[in-house]
């Protein structure tokens, strides 16, 4: 499967170094990662409900339009 991810450049940076130095490719480590992130929270109960992510914020952006600010 292909898609598109968008990181932060700091983050793809710091990505691309660390998936060098562990001799894979950004693509497996993402995989690695994603995995490991997915299993640790299969395991774990969820005792609260997760924080509000950036896109849910967006998107409630969008639905209500920019911040108008005070002149």
């Amino acid at each position: 499967m292909t898609m598109t991810l968008r990181l932060p450049e700091v983050l793809a940076k710091r990505g691309r170094r660390y998936a060098a130095e562990s001799g894979v490719s950004l693509n497996g480590l993402l995989a690695i990662a994603l995995r490991e992130y997915l299993d640790a929270r299969e395991s774990a109960p969820r005792l609260a409900p997760p924080p509000r992510s950036l896109a849910q914020a967006i998107a409630q952006q969008v639905k209500t339009g920019p911040v108008r600010r005070r002149r």
